[in-house]
């Protein structure tokens, strides 16, 4: 089995591998890519049986990619979902258009993703009972260092949708990730460039939706929207400030 994950999110790549890891898939079976270009090239030489993709990506969005990947083979349609927080149903209809038949939001609903990938994953076990298991390609490896803290892995884990084993794991990634976009933020709130500020608070968004982080991920989403109509009378810095600070907050929980 093979199964291709791209996003340019370590946090969704993450909580996907997780969730696939607890359907059953062998951990060696799964490759993240946060590159659509390296993801093409991987699915290029080595096929692929189950594909998920973001859409809003820097470099090569999600429209690129599945044009190109259909344009390798129109088999490809059957193997894939598009998984977005997008929330404009204008991308939506376009990516129907290039092709794509199925669809994921973020925050991951974890029922329906079991629901339809449990599916797909029993139909390319029972096709691909000989085949040998691939060796994982996961780039940009995450160190992992969350020991101990005042969180609720349970609780979290539950709303996730994945077992307490994996959440210091996400975790960590999340902060990481989040840390280095807010930085980024808070050097263009006040630059006007709206769709950087759009770009960078959608892709906090859906990295703290699927954490269930759900302050952060309602401000990232003010963020995200005034900047797409690019609202020049939102406070920016204010909403950057807000976030800082739920930032922290979140780390002092895992820290106390």
């Amino acid at each position: 089995m093979k199964i291709v994950v791209l996003d340019d999110s370590k946090t969704v790549l993450l909580t996907i591998h997780a969730l696939l890891v607890e359907l059953g898939v062998p951990d060696k079976c799964i490759s993240l890519f946060s590159d659509g270009y390296n993801a093409l090239e991987y699915i290029e030489k080595n096929g692929a049986d189950i594909i998920f993709s973001d859409i809003n990506m820097p470099g090569m969005d999600g429209f690129e990619f599945v044009g190109k990947l259909l344009e390798l083979s129109q088999r490809f349609v059957s193997m894939l979902f598009i998984v977005s927080a997008d929330e404009h149903y204008s991308d939506i209809i376009h990516m129907k258009h290039i092709g794509a038949k199925r669809f994921l939001r973020k925050p991951i609903n974890t029922k329906h993703f079991n629901h339809f990938v449990a599916h797909e994953i029993a139909k390319v076990n029972n096709k691909n009972q000989e085949n040998a298991i691939i060796e994982k390609t996961v780039e940009n490896s995450v160190t992992f260092t969350v020991k101990s803290n005042s969180m609720d892995y349970e609780a979290l884990a539950m709303k996730i949708g994945v077992k307490v084993k994996h959440i210091p794991a996400l975790i960590t990634c999340f902060l990481e990730e989040a840390d280095a976009i807010i930085t980024t933020l808070h050097t263009i709130l006040d630059s006007n460039e709206y769709s950087k500020i759009e770009r960078y608070a959608h892709s906090l968004k859906g990295s703290a939706g699927n954490m269930q982080f759900m302050k952060l991920y309602e401000l990232a989403r003010e963020l995200e929207l005034s900047a797409k109509n690019c609202n020049d009378e939102f406070d920016y810095r204010e909403y950057g400030d807000k976030m800082k600070e739920e930032m922290r907050l979140l780390v002092n929980q895992l820290k106390n």
